[in-house]
This record gives structure tokens, C-alpha cells and sequence, in this order.
């Protein structure tokens, strides 16, 4: 727990009230992993952020050049509470300047090296304002930094004390950090004067855009990850060919198939194509795609733009992000069995283009489009993945099986090397009875009564000595889940002497 120091005016017992992060679960199917460009923050790892200011401290606010960064704001604002992100980029070198302190009592060092706290062209421009006093009878010193980079809060930092700022954990500051350089003090330094202030100004930073590499490398850490659920690239378009991002889809699709436990949201290369280039798009996608694994949803989105000022309000940018986030959301409220459609996008103000002659045929195609509804705001208007064989054709029924995988996981992977027994075995089938139960009360499951929606089994008839002494268990379940509702058809006339009549096919 992180404890929060307070003065209080008169004695007695207060009480603060700590937030506490929450962990991570492999159970959860609302998170959301995204690879991309940010502003700042660390490159090549993934990072679990929790919120959006949690998101800004470690990688910044919006930045021109990084969709990725507008998606995952989008995210947020419509719903998302949790996502790891993966800033993409190569051969990065922080904004840096250099701190002589001189031989001066209280300091470990005689110089250093003062850089930006992630590479990139961010921080360039950044001026940093050392203010150093001795206090005290012993005149120990004491630091006052502020910080102030382009597009950044200020940072102001007092108090510090000289020999706590080394280390990359010394300097409480989420823009930059000291790093040593000069020689070590020596014994005898004179106390220094008894004020002083230093003006620096970093410079120097950069960040090569990512290449399919770099993008292949990310994408292995990322699918390391247990509790990503959903799977998005917003700045895939932008920073690779055709072929490579074909090739980069294609290796996210297949973990998410070989894990059986997360979904790629697939974004396509442009806002503005035609109905007949996104048909032939996605069917391309389809053929090289393990279906079942990944959903396209179209058209692109406008959404504000503070960076545009006056002349560009608005920027237009893959839905992933926007996506994601109402999945998310609807996760929690409903359950991973029902169908994140026919819900309105928060952040959404327009859309790239709209296919109303078009519509039925890029339905067949296995476009999840999104449409503008009179009253009701931009929507998610579909729910099926690439797949083309009824068991893998709907989202919700492949992110149901999605918590299954991930409850029976949790469930299994402390119990290796456990007595393969009844004792495992009915671990495993409360484990699937609990999701699936679950499912069916909400009503993500065919049936009147829980045997009439799933059957679990794992007992000795399943597991017979030939495959015990293997040491393999096997465990089967089968469920039949409610299909969504996609067409309604009402048939009402009028009868000639007035009456209303209600006509059956």
C-alpha cells in the first residue's frame, strides 16, 4: 500500500483512504494491449497502466505523429480501465545535457549527466532549472528542480537531498533523471556557496520509426502477456507496406488461435476505401488470417483533436482503439458471452465515409461496420469475426470460449505435477461449471435448465490408466450458445374494414 504523509493543524486519529492498484488477472477478458507509437515512455516493453492518467504519466499526452497514442485515449473514454502498451521504436537516444557540480560537500559526484527519462524527439527543447541552498547548522544542501518539456505539465521538485538523486529510481520525476558521470567526492570537498541556480536545456533526443522487426519482436513480448484479451496496432497502416502489415496480422492472429484466449481487433490500412476495396480487403485478410482469431471493424473515425488548433479540430483514426474500449465496458457490465454491438461510441464525433447502398454486401463480407443512428450516435453495427464456419463465426461466442480457456488455465497451470486423481479431476469441472454457469444465467446459453446448455465432463471414464500413465488429463465440455439476433422481421397490414392483422410467413 502507498502511504501518503499529512500534517494536520490539532492533535487526533485521522483516517486516509489509499487507493490500491489492482493485479493483474490471467481471468479477465476487458484488457486491452496495444502496439504503437507513443509521446514518451519506455520502448519495447510492455506496461500496465490503469486508467488514462496513469496511461499520461508513463507515456505522455497525444502526439501528431502516434495514432496509437488518440487510440488509446479512445480506449479509455469509452470504457477501457486497464491495457498494456508496447511503445514501438529503434535506436533511441534520449535529450540529455550535462550538470557540472563541482567539488561540493553533500554530493556524491562532481557532474552529471541530466537525460530525458525515455528516448525520442520529445524532450528536445526540455529546460531544466537546478536550484541548490544549504539549510541547516551542518549547511547540508538541499535541491530544487523544475522541469518544464514541450507539451508537459511542469514538474517542480523540492527538498531533495543530493545523495538520494542517483539510480533510476533516485529522482521521483516522470521527465527526466540524473545519471553520474563525474568523479566520486572526495572526503575534504569544500560546503560550495551558500546558493546557487543552473539553467540546462536538453537536446539530442530521437527515435527511429519501428520496422517489421521491431513490430515482430513486440508483438512476441505482448503475446507473453496473460491478461491482454484484445489485441490492437492503430499505427500498423502507417508504419508498414502492404505485405509486411499482412505478415504482422498474420503472427498476431496465430498466437491469439494457439492461446485460445484473445481476439485482434484488425483495423484497415485506410479510412476512405470504397465498399468494393474493403470487400476485397478483408476477404484477402480471410484467406491468410486464422478467422476465428481476429474481427475487422470499418469505417475510420473522427474524434477531437486539441493538437489541430482552429484549422484541424478533428483527426480521423482506425476504430480499434474505440473499439476496444466499448468491448471493454460491456465485458464488465455483461459478460464476455454477449455481443459488443448495437452500443454507442463515447469519443466518436463522424465517421470517414458511410455505405448505406452498400451495406448487405459488406455484412456478407465480415465487416463489423459502424454506422451513425439517428438519436443514438455512432455505433458498433456488427459482431462477427473472419471466420466463415458457424462455430467461429460470432464474436461473442469465441470470446466466451475465451473465459473458458482462461478459468481452466488459472485453474490448471498450479496443479501441474498434482496426482492426476478425482481430486484434479474436479477441480477442473468446477472450474468450467462456474463460467459456464455464469453464461447461462445471463443468458449467453441456449436452454431452460444448466443440463440442457453444457455438460462437463472429467472423470475415469475420460481417463482411463493408459492415458493417466501418460500424464495427460483430459477434460470435456461442450455448450451450446444463443445465437445473436441479427435480422428482425415484422409483417403488419391493414385489413380493409380497418382492423390490424399480423401476417406469419
Amino acid at each position: 500500500m502507498t502511504s501518503i504523509a499529512s500534517t494536520f493543524a490539532l492533535p487526533g486519529v485521522r483516517f486516509t483512504a489509499v487507493p490500491r492498484p489492482t493485479p493483474p488477472s490471467a481471468l479477465r477478458s476487458d484488457v486491452a494491449g496495444f502496439l504503437g507509437r507513443t509521446r514518451r515512455g519506455p520502448v519495447g516493453v510492455p506496461v500496465r497502466v490503469e486508467g488514462h492518467r496513469a496511461y499520461l504519466r508513463e507515456f505522455g499526452g497525444l502526439d501528431g505523429d502516434a495514432v496509437t497514442s488518440y487510440a488509446i485515449r479512445s480506449y479509455f473514454e469509452n470504457g477501457g480501465e486497464v491495457a498494456w502498451v508496447v511503445r514501438l521504436g529503434d535506436a533511441g537516444k534520449p535529450a540529455e545535457d550535462l550538470w557540472r557540480v563541482g567539488e561540493r560537500r553533500g554530493f556524491l559526484n562532481t557532474a552529471y549527466r541530466v537525460e530525458a527519462s525515455s528516448p525520442g524527439a520529445w524532450a528536445n527543447g526540455t529546460t531544466v532549472t537546478i536550484r541548490v541552498q544549504r539549510v541547516g547548522r551542518d549547511d547540508r544542501p538541499t535541491v530544487e528542480l523544475g522541469v518544464q518539456a514541450p507539451g508537459e505539465p511542469p514538474e517542480v521538485l523540492a527538498g531533495l537531498d543530493p545523495r538520494d538523486l542517483e539510480g533510476p529510481d533516485g529522482l521521483p520525476s516522470a521527465l527526466i533523471r540524473l545519471v553520474p558521470v563525474g568523479e566520486r567526492q572526495g572526503c575534504g570537498a569544500p560546503p560550495g556557496p551558500r546558493r546557487s541556480e543552473t539553467r540546462l536545456e536538453l537536446f539530442g533526443g530521437s527515435l527511429v520509426p519501428p520496422d517489421r522487426f521491431t513490430y515482430q519482436a513486440a508483438a512476441g513480448r505482448l503475446g507473453d502477456e496473460p491478461e491482454v484479451a484484445l489485441v490492437a496496432a492503430p499505427d500498423l497502416a502507417t508504419d508498414l507496406r502492404d505485405e509486411e502489415r499482412l505478415d504482422l496480422l498474420v503472427a498476431l492472429a496465430l498466437r491469439a488461435d494457439e492461446l485460445h484466449d484473445r481476439l485482434v481487433l484488425v483495423d484497415l490500412p485506410c479510412g476512405r476505401l470504397a465498399a468494393g476495396d474493403v470487400i476485397r480487403e478483408v476477404a484477402g485478410l480471410a484467406g491468410a488470417l486464422p478467422g476465428r482469431a481476429a474481427a475487422v471493424y470499418h469505417p475510420w473515425v473522427a474524434v477531437t483533436d486539441p493538437l489541430g488548433g482552429i484549422a484541424a479540430p478533428r483527426r480521423t483514426i482506425p476504430p480499434s482503439g474505440s473499439v476496444a474500449g466499448l468491448i471493454s465496458r460491456l465485458d464488465r457490465e455483461r459478460g464476455a458471452q454477449h455481443t459488443p454491438a448495437n452500443a454507442e461510441l463515447e469519443d466518436a464525433v463522424d465517421l470517414s465515409r458511410s455505405f448505406p447502398p452498400a451495406e448487405e454486401a459488406l455484412f456478407a463480407g465480415r465487416v463489423n461496420l459502424l454506422r451513425c443512428a439517428p438519436g443514438r450516435g455512432l455505433q458498433v453495427w456488427g459482431g462477427r469475426t473472419l471466420d466463415s464456419e458457424p462455430a467461429g463465426r460470432f464474436v461473442a461466442h469465441r470470446r466466451l470460449v475465451h473465459r473458458l480457456v482462461r478459468a481452466l488455465r488459472r485453474v490448471a497451470e498450479p496443479l501441474v505435477f498434482e496426482t492426476n486423481g478425482p481430486e484434479l479431476w474436479l477441480a477442473f469441472l468446477r472450474a468450467a461449471t462456474t463460467v459456464l454457469l455464469e453464461a447461462w444465467r445471463a443468458g449467453g446459453l441456449q436452454g431452460s435448465r444448466p443440463q440442457e446448455a453444457f455438460r462437463v465432463q472429467c472423470d475415469a471414464a475420460l481417463n482411463p490408466p493408459a492415458e493417466r500413465d501418460l500424464g495427460r488429463v483430459l477434460c470435456r465440455i461442450a455448450f451450446a450458445p444463443a445465437v445473436p439476433m441479427e435480422f428482425i422481421e415484422l409483417r403488419v397490414a391493414l385489413s380493409a374494414d380497418g382492423r390490424l392483422e399480423v401476417l406469419t410467413p
